[in-house]
């Protein structure tokens, strides 16, 4: 009896390191609890004392709640976040715990302490964003979402292709030219696209790596929008606005 025990450990033992778990990443400090009222999509929901929740680091595809016209893989977050939650949640503040719409900002965790956004991004159903200064787990995040990459899931599953147009959004480049002015860096792409570094978040970036960039293929993501053009204008219509380096890498053609 007692070696047959052993043998089922050490069995257990060889499954764990031979199959790891993707995109595991476990809570770092204090949770709190909460009741879950409803899920709104794959990166937001309610929490029953009324409380708004957006997931730090992650953008899941947008539902299209009037014409149910959906992203891909929109549905499917929203499910996965669902099962995920279940009917209570294990939350972390984020250092800046609110954005401009009123939704707090948190880290959700499973009852094990298992990172909700990381399950989400290892499943292949959304992509991480670093938006200073709540940076936490990105590093863990960047391997959950790696993890999705190579293996082709959920969204990975396709080509990114750039569209001119407002919202989020993950574009591969070649920067032609890069300017500095009150505004902050600006890297102009080969595309009707140039990407904002904005002053407030210049110090994430050494000015010599920023110039490194100029005429090499880069993947940018972030939150994109249009401005308004005069006629002649020599400007790049579409402004995609990047927040810190882990979000503006250069990249190989073959990548």
């Amino acid at each position: 009896m007692l070696i047959q025990k052993k043998r089922q450990a050490l069995l257990a033992l060889f499954l764990c390191l031979s199959f790891p778990s993707f995109g595991q990443c476990l809570a770092d400090g204090d949770l709190q609890k909460a009741q879950v009222a409803k899920v709104i999509d794959g990166d937001t929901l309610y929490l029953k004392d009324g409380r708004k929740i957006r997931l730090v680091g992650i953008n899941t595809p947008e539902l299209d709640h009037e014409q149910g016209h959906h992203e891909a893989y929109a549905l499917e977050a929203k499910q996965r976040l669902t099962a995920l939650a279940g009917s209570h949640v294990y939350w972390q503040s984020a250092q800046e715990n609110e954005d401009r719409y009123g939704r707090k900002l948190y880290y959700l965790f499973t009852k094990d302490r298992d990172s909700i956004t990381s399950r989400l991004l290892s499943d292949g159903l959304g992509y991480r964003v670093a938006v200073p200064p709540n940076l936490k787990y990105q590093d863990c995040f960047v391997q959950a979402e790696l993890s999705a990459r190579e293996a082709k899931r959920g969204l990975w599953q396709y080509s990114t292709h750039w569209q001119p147009q407002a919202g989020f959004a993950v574009v591969r480049s070649t920067l032609m030219s890069i300017t500095h002015n009150r505004g902050g860096w600006w890297l102009e792409t080969d595309q009707d696209l140039v990407i904002n570094i904005p002053r407030y978040a210049e110090h994430y970036w050494a000015q010599k790596d920023v110039f490194y960039l100029q005429g090499k293929m880069i993947e940018a993501r972030g939150w994109q929008y249009q401005r308004k053009k005069r006629q002649q204008d020599r400007f790049k219509s579409v402004v995609l606005t990047v927040k810190h380096p882990q979000d503006l890498r250069r990249i190989k053609s073959s990548d």
